[in-house]
């Protein structure tokens, strides 16, 4: 997205996110805040870090699957259009660096959640093989 920065395609895939979760739960108050709040908040937040390339493509994943095209505006639109370009770029650094699909059975893409946020026992290798191998605490 030209003359956009990665602040503001963050905050315009929160916002389509959240119009699309408001749009399916109506019943749910929802809170949305402006540009300058929601990249305060990136800031200050205590998240934990993605430690793989696979957990943060599943991630992203989920985010452009939780987004219905139908629902939201055209900036919007080129954030989603945007996010699947950066998901199909890691896809394919996986593919150069591993020679297999990031998505294949050997890969640790099962163990990954199906959420923004990594759950705590997630794999911090990006391959099967190696996690299984990983010296347990």
């Amino acid at each position: 997205m030209p003359g956009v920065t990665k602040e503001q395609m963050l905050y315009l895939l929160n916002t389509a996110n959240l119009d699309c979760y408001g749009y399916y739960h109506p019943e749910r108050e929802l809170m949305e805040s402006g540009l300058v709040a929601f990249s305060g908040w990136l800031e200050r937040m205590d998240c934990r870090p993605y430690q793989t390339e696979v957990q943060l493509y599943k991630s992203l994943l989920c985010l452009k699957r939780s987004i219905d095209r139908d629902l939201i505006v055209t900036s919007q639109r080129e954030a989603l259009q945007a996010l699947k370009c950066v998901i199909a770029n890691i896809g394919y650094r996986f593919y150069k660096a591993y020679e297999m699909e990031i998505e294949d059975k050997r890969t640790v893409y099962g163990e990954c959640a199906y959420r923004l946020v990594p759950r705590e026992d997630e794999p911090s290798v990006c391959l099967m093989h190696d996690w299984i191998c990983l010296p347990r605490a």
